[in-house]
């Protein structure tokens, strides 16, 4: 029965800190499509909007930021990839 309970407690640790990663990705990644959608409206460019609402952007970021972080590294070579990146 303790080793049960030991389980859980790990699994509950594992839970908790994947999920604040998620957090800080999902607010580092926002805060720079924000930064880049400043720069692309002071060129005059074109700016898109955002795809989903934030609850949406929160729930995908907060279950698949792994995936989305080795994205961006493989492909644009930084963490958070945005159309300023590119």
């Amino acid at each position: 029965m303790k080793t049960r309970f030991k389980i859980w407690h790990l699994l509950l640790v594992v839970l908790v800190i994947y999920i604040g990663l998620g957090l800080v990705f999902h607010l580092g990644w926002e805060a720079a499509q924000a930064e880049c959608r400043h720069v692309q409206a002071s060129r005059g460019a074109f700016v898109e909007p955002p795809a989903f609402a934030w609850p949406l952007r929160l729930a995908f970021d907060l279950t698949y930021w792994p995936i989305y972080a080795w994205a961006n590294l493989y492909h644009d070579g930084v963490l958070f990839a945005t159309p300023c990146t590119h």
